[in-house]
């Protein structure tokens, strides 16, 4: 909740007090509040606030005030109030409410906020589905303050907190804000690493300086793909960047749809597990198949042969040829030679579009899943579709089943199972 600011004030700057007359807040005074704050715990703070954790009615409130030095100064006072007349304004359940500002012993005049039991979004780290939210919670909140003409100015991690239940997200820290309804602070301010380049040297605050940091927060905990592009046109040349929150989240969305992270992962095992399926299946259905429709046949046919022999007839060619031919469960060693080469150099091409397919050597888990997927889509044509083709005439029907199989189980075995298991190790 501390800030890190980069803030100038001009030695003889006067801040304009014309719409101060407006200021909505109301100063309670000690004597005037039915119960005191206790239980005061100091909250680290750089700048000039100062921040506590204190109880009241048996709840938890932040108070933020200035620190001595800067309790009489006038300018930091009126950043103050003005902080104040902007949260009072705000309901939003995104956003850090403010109910008060009060005069607080030894503390002066603070801020009466509500207390929220979580941490930063800087000390935050969760998995990619659970930024994803947080992100669209934080374009949420930014939307809503927009849409009142307030820029933010300090977007930043340290200024987002995440609720320890349920990861909701709570804009913090509005000290720098700006809107048309206040001149009194048209100073460059910000914080680096996030403040917009123009934002250094620029006195009007524009919400596209409010995009330039939600791109470098977007860095911070989406840093991979699909969010790149995002990224970088946050951050492009105030000319270039989305003009506001809506277009954002409308790229954000539509990237987001594409790449469904965690679920893609697993629709990616269950369709690869359906594919090992009919590659198993394949064979045994070829096989049953096969005891239907050519063993009967068969059978007829050596049936028909021993009548005729017991009744003198000769044999047709086309049989004498076919009752030379060795039986199917009998291969010929040329056929067993043929049938291991083809299944060599079958497994030599599996082989190929594996490395091909470079998964091993891809970093992005998402990259990563949709490349094996190809591979498995690309195998199971090779394998039932494309090679087929390449067997001599010569091969039986069941050889070639016998062959498929092989390369199937081969496929399965080297190189599907242990990627499949990797990816549930990674999840």
């Amino acid at each position: 909740m501390g800030i890190s600011i980069l803030l100038i004030l001009q030695p003889n700057y006067q801040p304009s007090l014309s719409n101060m007359d407006s200021y909505s807040g109301i100063i309670i005074e000690e004597s005037r509040r039915s119960e005191q704050f206790s239980d005061f715990t100091p909250i680290p703070c750089k700048g000039f606030n100062i921040l506590c954790k204190a109880k009241r009615y048996g709840r938890w409130w932040v108070l933020k005030g200035l620190k001595e030095p800067y309790r009489q100064d006038g300018n930091y006072k009126n950043l103050l109030h003005k902080e104040f007349d902007i949260l009072i304004s705000l309901q939003h359940p995104n956003i850090v409410s403010a109910y008060s500002m009060e005069e607080i012993p030894e503390m002066g005049t603070c801020i009466v906020m509500e207390w929220i039991d979580g941490i930063t979004l800087e000390h935050w780290s969760g998995r990619k589905t659970e930024g994803e939210a947080i992100f669209l919670q934080l374009l949420d909140a930014v939307h809503y303050i927009h849409a009142k003409q307030i820029v933010h100015r300090d977007l930043k991690p340290s200024n987002i907190m995440i609720t320890h239940n349920g990861n909701h997200v709570k804009l913090i820290d509005f000290g720098l804000s700006d809107t048309d309804d206040f001149a009194i602070l048209k100073q460059p301010a910000g914080t680096p690493g996030y403040i917009s380049p123009e934002q250094i040297v620029s006195q009007q605050a524009d919400i596209r300086n409010d995009i330039f940091s939600i791109g470098c927060i977007l860095e911070k905990i989406l840093p991979s793909k699909p969010y790149t592009a995002i990224i970088k046109r946050c951050k492009a040349p105030i000319a270039q960047r989305y003009a506001n929150v809506d277009e954002l989240k409308a790229d954000f969305m539509a990237r987001r749809n594409r790449h469904p992270s965690g679920i893609k992962r697993i629709a990616i095992a269950v369709l690869t597990s359906i594919i090992l399926l009919g590659f198993i299946s394949y064979p045994l259905l070829y096989q049953q198949e096969k005891s239907i429709s050519i063993t009967p046949a068969h059978h007829e046919a050596k049936k028909d042969t021993v009548i005729r022999q017991q009744a003198g007839e000769a044999t047709p060619l086309s049989e004498s040829k076919h009752s030379q031919q060795p039986a199917a469960d009998e291969p010929s060693s040329a056929s067993q030679t043929q049938t291991a080469e083809l299944i060599s150099k079958g497994q030599k091409a599996i082989d190929k579009m594996w490395k091909e397919s470079g998964i091993d050597t891809i970093r992005s888990v998402e990259k990563k899943s949709e490349a094996f997927y190809q591979f498995v889509d690309k195998s199971n044509e090779f394998i039932t579709t494309t090679y087929p083709q390449t067997f001599s005439r010569d091969i039986a029907g069941s050889k070639k089943t016998d062959i498929i199989y092989e390369l199937s189980s081969y496929t399965s075995e080297r190189y599907v199972k242990p990627t499949l298991s990797r990816f549930q190790s990674s999840k």
